[in-house]
């Protein structure tokens, strides 16, 4: 068996020689990038765990500087996408308390990015709530 798992490991490595690899094999590492000068960047996140949602929001100038945040749990359980958009509708909330006029969104989400990008096509409920989000805290 032992051998079986060995000639298995070996054959595909030699696969994996053969076609490049859909992924890069070294690592990038990413990491926080100030916003322009005059602009605001907002990070914000959120989690299911143990039927309970969370969330987080920062808010950080062009120096790096924290100029706000908020953080809080629901005690109910959301979809991840659904507790993303709660996220960002808190980090509407506290741009709007800050009075930002250039304001960067920032999130680890990339479908509710893409939702974001494309809501005026969006024609499902998430993309209804995306668009009611929009319009009610003023950007259209």
């Amino acid at each position: 068996m032992w051998e079986r798992a060995k000639t298995l490991s070996q054959d595909f490595r030699i696969h994996n020689m053969v076609n490049k690899p859909m992924l890069p094999l070294t690592t990038v590492l990413k990491k926080w990038e100030k916003p322009l000068s005059g602009s605001v960047k907002i990070n914000f996140n959120a989690t299911v765990f143990n039927d309970k949602t969370g969330f987080g929001v920062i808010v950080r100038d062009s120096d790096g500087f924290v100029l706000g945040g908020s953080y809080g749990f629901k005690d109910e359980k959301m979809m991840a996408g659904w507790t993303e958009l709660y996220a960002f509708e808190e980090s509407l909330k506290i741009v709007r308390s800050l009075n930002t006029a250039n304001a960067i969104f920032e999130t680890d989400c990339a479908s509710l990015v893409n939702r974001i990008k494309k809501r005026r096509e969006d024609i499902t409920i998430m993309g209804y709530c995306i668009n009611d989000l929009f319009k009610n805290h003023g950007y259209v």
